[in-house]
């Protein structure tokens, strides 16, 4: 009597399903993120003077650029995910806290 091997094929994504699912994923991924990049407009001044605030919001942004073009797809990123990461931590670390989102 011959051994038979176990038909695997089932267990391994043709081509296209793999395609169809990173595609799927990315959409549900893309729609679960803010798509616009944070800006000096979305954070409290709180009690710093106007200067301090710009000149703070100028610095995370140049932080964030640098972050996301290293770590994300630079201006080419639809959803600013590596920059805003960046943006949100580098004000909250110069103390100012992000705006209610709207209702």
């Amino acid at each position: 009597m011959a051994h038979r091997m176990p038909d695997r094929t089932a267990a391994v994504l043709r081509p296209h399903t793999a395609w169809s699912l990173l595609a799927t994923t990315l959409l549900v991924a893309a729609g679960c993120t803010s798509m616009k990049a944070y800006t000096d407009a979305d954070y409290e001044r709180g009690n710093a003077s106007a200067d301090k605030f710009r000149t703070d919001a100028r610095a995370c942004e140049k932080q964030a650029e640098a972050h996301g073009k290293e770590h994300g797809f630079g201006p080419y990123d639809p959803t600013h995910g590596a920059y805003n990461r960046m943006y949100d931590a580098c004000m909250r670390s110069s103390g100012y806290q992000r705006k209610p989102a709207p209702a």
